[in-house]
């Protein structure tokens, strides 16, 4: 009995970590803001927020 309460209470603390630190990360604007990019091999796209780069189909980005 104590082994299951204990791995209840720690999955339920890890819940409660999860929400806590990841509440407020993701957010949704209305309106999609465009992306300005520069050419070469590897291309430099920004927007007000975010700092990307890509290469070929992969992006990476950075928050300003």
């Amino acid at each position: 009995m104590k082994k299951y309460l204990f791995g209840l209470g720690a999955m339920l603390v890890g819940a409660g970590l999860m929400f806590v630190l990841m509440h407020g990360e993701v957010s949704a604007d209305s309106k999609p803001e465009m992306f300005v990019c520069s050419g070469g091999s590897i291309e430099h796209c920004e927007t007000k927020t975010l700092d990307c780069g890509r290469v070929h189909m992969s992006i990476s980005c950075v928050k300003k």
